[in-house]
């Protein structure tokens, strides 16, 4: 199968800058088996070549530079000379026109990460609802964004498919990273003695770092060795000082050392920060449609404490891998959990344990089977309704 791949267009394929949807491009596309060809379009960056190849993928960019449509021009351009067997859409409905005036024939599918590329403050909902006429099928990371799609847009719910994102547990041993822990618990001044709470992601209202950090004094009141953790910035690679990331620095001043906050950390970087934590935080205040933290915690053996909103709890099981409590709870029952977490060894184990096992179910090589599946299942679809000669 001769399968295309169109990237968003802001960032790098592979991420230079950790941004989540190339961060899945990157590694499906990894995934998808050698007798599969794959070419992948993305910006240009001075990281990367103009294009390249490696393995079973071929990559080619072309510059963005807030030029959207530009971007798609040139793809299709490009497009015209490989007629791939399938075309993948990552993220943006508005790219799916233009691409089925194009390709009449060729099956297309949108895959959507969230529901905000396809919200009215993105696209006018008389396009979306074209989109969904034109397109051949759609994946979500998670049955409740599935859900969104057949409920919020009309999708024909025989064409939405939830594929759940992966992860590489290999990465996430802690023997790979011994050494880079010790160095990082050194520069930080964690002790042996020191309880961890951790989070990572984007410094935005809707992560509910504000709640965690609320929480945490609640915490601390009575845990003199807790620590709380935060890494990351206000946007994938920025660590500007917006005016959330000011009051959250604010609300940790009276914590003191017992909050240190550290700027944006890559992807490829971020096992060994895991390593560092006793407990994941993931306080979502959004409906979150999948949450890959929950994913890479448990792969690094990290229970996590978390929200029961949008796709979380397809990714973890409650009281099992961690504990999902309401945003409105917070507060009182997580700082109760926290305490009967250090009374119990055995529940220690147990959770990490469970961590492990369920983030070894949620495997790349999975999700790229069921993409493949999608990718089938359209062109078959497509065949029977034109016939033979149906490649455009």
């Amino acid at each position: 199968m001769k399968i295309a791949i169109v990237s968003p267009g802001p960032f790098s394929v592979p991420p230079v800058k950790g941004s989540s949807v190339e961060h899945d491009i990157h590694q499906i596309s990894r995934a998808i088996g050698p007798e599969h060809s794959v070419t992948i379009y993305a910006r240009t960056c001075p990281t990367y070549p103009r294009s390249s190849k490696k393995e079973n993928r071929t990559y080619v960019r072309f510059p963005y530079n807030h030029k959207p449509i530009a971007y798609i021009r040139s793809i299709i351009k490009d497009l015209r000379r490989r007629t791939p067997d399938v075309i993948l859409v990552e993220n943006r409905p508005h790219y799916v026109p233009y691409l089925r005036r194009a390709f009449p024939r060729i099956p297309i599918i949108l895959n959507m990460h969230s529901h905000v590329y396809a919200s009215k403050r993105m696209i006018a909902p008389g396009t979306m609802r074209r989109v969904m006429r034109m397109m051949d099928g759609m994946i979500t990371n998670s049955e409740y964004l599935r859900r969104h799609f057949i409920q919020v847009h009309r999708a024909d719910p025989s064409r939405v498919h939830a594929v759940h994102l992966g992860v590489n547990p290999t990465a996430y041993q802690p023997f790979r990273v011994e050494a880079k822990v010790r160095q990082l618990r050194q520069r930080l001044g964690l002790q042996s003695r020191h309880r961890v709470l951790f989070f990572a992601g984007r410094l935005m209202r809707e992560k509910g770092v504000h709640l965690l950090l609320k929480t945490f004094r609640k915490i601390s009141e009575k845990d003199p060795q807790a620590r709380l953790l935060i890494v990351g910035g206000a946007g994938y690679g920025s660590n500007r000082m917006t005016p959330y990331v000011k009051w959250l620095h604010k609300l940790a001043e009276p914590l003191g050392s017992k909050v240190i906050f550290v700027n944006f950390v890559p992807t490829k970087e971020m096992p060994a920060w895991y390593q560092l934590a006793d407990l994941v935080a993931t306080p979502s205040l959004w409906q979150e449609p999948f949450c890959r933290v929950n994913l890479e915690a448990m792969a690094a053996g990290k229970p996590v404490l978390s929200t029961p909103n949008g796709g979380i709890p397809e990714v973890v099981p409650h009281q099992r891998a961690g504990f999902l409590v309401p945003a409105t709870e917070w507060t009182v029952v997580v700082p109760q959990i926290w305490q009967s977490y250090w009374r119990s060894s055995a529940m220690r184990a147990e959770l990490s344990s469970n961590a492990r096992a369920r983030a070894a179910m949620l495997s790349w090589k999975a999700t790229a089977q069921g993409y493949l599946a999608v990718f089938q299942q359209a062109i078959a679809r497509r065949r029977k309704r034109t016939g033979n000669g149906w490649r455009g």
